[in-house]
């Protein structure tokens, strides 16, 4: 990615924002004659410039860095939904939400197997995550606290602390909405 382009993102940024250059200069600290180069290509912004300018616009740093750009909106429609089969068929993931890079947010619908879980072991990851049982039963396990919900009930738990769930049903598929932010190991 080229400095064009980077200035570019930002001129888009600012004119959905319906920001001045004076404006951004007034938020983020850095001149309007600069930010002004950074639009037209002729001067690349600095790493410490470019995370003042994204804080300024309401975007990350690496929003103007991504070789794909990102769209505000992302579309799945049922037929572009990615689907996976984990570990031998204990579960089957559709991806809700597009696998955009630097995405914060995860929408996944899985379906386990009854008495299965997607992972045999607990782990963590920063960020958080969010279950919602669509049908079945579901045993979640969050740090020392074990948690049966049924369709209809939901938890919610920083997913820094170890956590697992799994299928609480021996003869029933369990469905459920899976919601994490973005996933990074601790």
């Amino acid at each position: 990615m080229g400095p064009h382009d980077i200035g570019r993102r930002i001129k888009l940024a600012r004119h959905d924002r319906g920001m001045t250059l004076k404006a951004v200069e007034a938020a983020s600290g850095v001149s309007a004659t600069h930010i002004s180069e950074i639009e037209r290509g002729a001067a690349s912004p600095t790493v410490g410039a470019l995370a003042r300018i994204a804080l300024a616009l309401g975007h990350r740093t690496g929003f103007f860095l991504e070789e794909d750009e990102i769209g505000e909106i992302s579309i799945v429609t049922r037929e572009n939904r990615v689907r996976e089969t984990l570990d031998h068929g204990s579960a089957t993931v559709e991806r809700l939400t597009a696998g955009l890079p630097g995405g914060r947010l995860q929408v996944n619908q899985m379906t386990l197997a009854p008495g299965r879980s997607h992972r045999t072991e607990r782990h963590a990851h920063a960020g958080a995550e969010a279950l919602l049982v669509v049908s079945g039963r579901v045993r979640v396990v969050v740090g020392d606290d074990d948690i049966e919900l049924e369709a209809g009930e939901a938890v919610h738990y920083a997913a820094s602390r170890p956590h697992a769930y799994f299928n609480g049903s021996r003869d029933a598929v369990a469905v459920l909405l899976w919601i994490a932010s973005r996933r990074e190991a601790v």
